[in-house]
């Protein structure tokens, strides 16, 4: 496949994301700007945070008057599933330059990790259709809170958390249209009564963090036995 194929099918497949990207991203800035955040400074929390549940809370905590170390760990904590996703998904990156590596990493969002975790089931992956696929959804992000930011005073916030719904709708019709397995739905089900648990008990995000680890623990170990099973069987 030529690189402009492989540039359109990046782009092809980052299509649901940007359409949900967009009013999310533009519901940060209206929140954002509406609270009296600078308009530059909503637009570089994007540029420079881009994850969507930790902006949010940035500026909730920033607004709550928290001191800037409280504030800092707490967003790295949120993302700190991130380092997840790179140590799952590098093994197939490992012949890229240190460039390429770098700018992928930027990019791994929830939604972006769960297709591309797919895709490179299927094929190895090519550095033009991955960057293409992860900067157009950088791109959707972007625009978004430039349109929120710049309307942020006119629109009611109440009016803009409307669209709150439809960041974890997309992320659940990606993880529900993925390979699916017994495993999996375990590792799904465990991840998410831990999260919780975790939120009931006000241990803020870390049940996030500790309902992805332990939920994939388990689901692997749901794995090994059905494996071993029918290993036995055999």
């Amino acid at each position: 496949m030529n690189n402009r194929r492989l540039i359109a099918k990046g782009i092809r497949d980052a299509v649901p994301i940007i359409l949900a990207y967009f009013p999310i991203a533009m519901t940060f800035g209206v929140i954002s700007t509406g609270n009296g955040i600078p308009w530059l400074v909503t637009i570089l929390i994007s540029v420079w945070v881009y994850a969507g549940g930790a902006q949010f809370m940035l500026v909730s905590l920033a607004l709550a008057g928290s001191s800037v170390i409280s504030t800092v760990a707490t967003v790295l904590l949120v993302n700190l599933r991130h380092f997840l996703y790179g140590t799952s998904l590098g093994p197939a990156f490992i012949h890229w330059s240190e460039p390429k590596k770098w700018l992928s990493a930027f990019g791994l969002t929830d939604e972006v990790f769960v297709v591309a975790s797919n895709r490179y089931l299927q094929e190895p992956p090519f550095p033009r259709y991955h960057l293409a696929f992860v900067f157009a959804c950088y791109g959707s992000w972007l625009a978004g809170t430039l349109v929120g930011a710049s309307i942020g005073q006119t629109v009611p916030a109440a009016v803009s958390q409307i669209l709150g719904f439809a960041l974890p709708a997309l992320f659940l019709a990606l993880l529900l249209s993925s390979k699916r397995s017994g495993a999996h739905i375990a590792a799904a089900i465990f991840g998410a009564i831990l999260a919780v648990a975790a939120h009931l008990l006000q241990l803020g995000n870390v049940g996030l963090v500790v309902g992805a680890v332990i939920g994939a623990t388990l689901g692997l170990i749901c794995q090994n036995f059905v494996e071993s099973c029918k290993q036995t069987n055999l």
